[in-house]
């Protein structure tokens, strides 16, 4: 077998080569070493962990995309704080509203860790506010996939 160009010139490997350009792949191939199962709720009714049903989402020996696996880890966000504000000694109950919690998310606020972390699901977590100077405070909350921030969402008094 013979490669040639569309006028017919016989191409050599490297007079081949030199007819391509490299390209930067973004999007890898990755192939999976294990099944890996999808969880869910089964009937949308209660978004809690651990989730009800479950499917075989990529098989063991599947080359997929890298970014067909990140859409299973999508971006967390940071709605709401209730309440908004607290003592700077810390230790005020929050509640944390958002999108896309995962179990192990963490919550800062100012950037330092809250405590006493409980991921309810997958929109709400609950801690407790750790000390910090008097001021307003970032609130964030770190998940596989990112880190979400709501500004300026708590106050220390």
């Amino acid at each position: 077998m013979t490669l040639h160009t569309q006028d017919g010139t016989q191409l050599s490997k490297t007079a081949a080569t030199a007819l391509f350009t490299p390209v930067t792949d973004t999007d890898p191939l990755i192939k999976a070493t294990v099944n890996i199962d999808e969880r869910y709720d089964q009937d949308g009714a209660d978004p809690r962990f651990p989730y009800d049903g479950k499917r075989l989402a990529i098989r063991k020996g599947q080359v997929i995309r890298t970014s067909v696996l990140n859409e299973y880890f999508p971006a967390a966000t940071v709605d709401s704080i209730s309440p908004a504000t607290g003592p700077a000694a810390g230790g005020t109950a929050v509640t944390i509203k958002g999108k896309n919690f995962t179990p192990g998310s963490v919550p800062k606020i100012g950037n330092v860790a809250a405590t006493t972390v409980v991921v309810i699901d997958a929109q709400t977590i609950t801690c407790v506010s750790p000390a910090k100077t008097a001021g307003t405070h970032d609130v964030t909350v770190t998940t596989d996939a990112n880190t979400a921030t709501k500004a300026s969402a708590f106050v220390t008094t």
